[in-house]
């Protein structure tokens, strides 16, 4: 009985709708009917008794049977007790004030009082159950900030983690917290805490549920809770459950970046050694507001004026936006770090930057802190060694670097650490050893990541196999040969044997 019980809980959310769209359509159509007396409104229809019974008894009936479908589903699900006792109550007053304006419906005054209450009691135990679903903010988690301030709520949620800021933020309240909120609280929040877990504070997920604690600090393939967020989607046990707002990459790497570290809390986020391709998501994630780009018509004057006075080429590497690329390879040995400073009034539109060939030292590479939205940097057969590498750490979007037939060694590869988003780099005619650069290599890549999207390339892989057809009318065996023409040639001849 108590699978059958659960079983039919289940179709609560299928029809809650029923009786709450039944009474809402009972309120339009009786204000229809007062309208209609005016005569501006006279083309409005006016309920008969008949129909005004039969949509009452239809309510009656419908917002009593949803309300015991809820009753049992309240005994087979990990809701908050509070909040489901106050839409149970809140449900059955409004079953009740239906039947009481089934009963009175022949009375006026009586009758308005009974409906009047019914669509109000329907409202707020809409909104509980909204609660219990969706989570106590599920009206104003998605609320415009302005909105917000001049009602007087607290901001969303995403307000609030825009405005920390990288370098204030808090470990578990800024990078972790919320992307348990947001992925895993519907399910194990205030509102419901399936298996008896609850996810939406530290001092709740140190707790754990009723088949114990979910993540073992700094051991992965002991933690419940990376474990099956990281299965196949389709599988029974992977969460968050199909359906729901699953975690994007990004974020479960956060997560198993925080598990695998040992589950800090406190810490700063600026003050840990983050791995460079969390550092990267997190900055993205918690460094607030976004910088504007520059206006494309004032940097591509500058570029122009810059281009003619260094002897360099400068051009815009789109059609439209700002971005620009600089090229001070023609200007040989005459472009220098003074030249380099000289940049200056365009460095934030500046992606590509090729100073190969150039005099450029470890000092002038100064000049590249302005350069935030640097891509692309060759620096090869220049004066740069080891001390000149520190300065490119704030160049946070640095994807490819050309260093060959420069003075760098392998002492100088840790400060390249600092970039989460090097793939390319080249070292010929350099000091540095392959063991120097694969160790780069192994800290700039997550193999987790790599691992899980080639488990997610074999799945596609697989089902895209299982989709295939193929005909075969023989064309395959090479039969050119019509039947009746092998017949009359009679059987082939043996091979010779030589």
């Amino acid at each position: 009985m108590d699978h059958l019980g659960a079983f039919l809980g289940h179709f609560h959310p299928v029809l809650v709708h029923l009786p709450i769209g039944i009474l809402l359509l009972l309120g339009a159509l009786e204000l229809a009917g007062l309208l209609s007396r005016a005569r501006a409104f006279a083309w409005l229809p006016a309920l008969t008794g008949g129909q005004r019974t039969l949509i009452l008894a239809l309510g009656a009936c419908s917002s009593i049977i949803v309300a015991a479908l809820g009753w049992l589903l309240a005994h087979g699900g990990d809701y908050d007790s509070a909040l489901v006792h106050r839409h149970q109550l809140l449900g059955i007053c409004a079953a009740c004030a239906c039947l009481a304006a089934l009963a009175v419906h022949r009375w006026g005054s009586l009758y308005a009082l009974a409906l009047a209450s019914s669509l109000a009691l329907v409202v707020m135990a809409g909104h509980a159950g909204g609660k219990i679903t969706h989570g106590s903010d599920y009206l104003t988690s998605r609320m415009p900030p302005a909105l917000a301030r001049v009602l007087g709520i607290a901001p969303p949620p995403e307000a609030r983690k825009a405005a920390v800021g990288f370098e204030r933020a808090v470990v578990f309240a800024d990078a972790v917290g919320p992307i348990l909120r947001d992925r895993c609280a519907s399910c194990h929040g205030p509102a419901k805490g399936n298996g008896g877990l609850r996810l939406d504070s530290w001092e709740l997920l140190s707790k754990g549920g009723k088949h114990g604690p979910v993540i073992k600090p700094g051991d992965l393939a002991a933690s419940p809770l990376v474990l099956r967020i990281d299965l196949p989607s389709d599988a029974k046990e992977h969460m968050p459950p199909r359906g729901k707002p699953q975690l994007s990459d990004d974020e479960l790497t956060v997560l198993e970046w925080w598990v695998g570290a040992g589950a800090p809390r406190d810490g700063a986020v600026a003050g840990l050694d983050l791995p460079p391709i969390v550092a990267g998501i997190l900055e993205e994630r918690l460094g607030g507001e976004a910088t504007p780009p520059p206006d494309r018509a004032a940097t591509l004057a500058q570029a122009a004026r810059v281009a003619g006075e260094l002897g360099i080429i400068v051009r815009p590497l789109s059609p439209v936006g700002p971005w620009i690329e600089v090229n001070a390879r023609p200007a040989g040995r005459a472009f220098g770090d003074r030249e380099l400073g000289l940049l200056a009034p365009v460095a934030p539109a500046i992606r590509w930057l090729d100073l190969g060939g150039t005099s450029v030292t470890d000092d002038g590479l100064a000049a590249l802190a302005a350069m935030h939205g640097l891509e692309r940097l060759h620096l090869d057969q220049t004066r740069i060694a080891d001390p000149g590498l520190v300065r490119l750490s704030s160049l946070r979007q640095m994807e490819y670097l050309n260093l060959r037939g420069t003075a760098v060694t392998d002492a100088g590869m840790g400060a390249l650490r600092a970039l989460p988003r090097l793939r390319s780099l080249y070292l010929w005619q350099t000091a540095v050893t392959p063991a120097a650069s694969r160790a780069l290599g192994e800290a700039l890549v997550d193999k987790r990541r790599i691992a899980r999207w080639k488990s997610e390339q074999a799945e596609l892989g697989r089902r895209i196999g299982a989709e295939r057809f193929e005909g075969n009318t023989g064309e395959s065996l090479n039969l050119d040969t019509k039947p009746a023409e092998a017949a009359a040639a009679g059987p082939a001849s043996p091979p010779k044997v030589n």
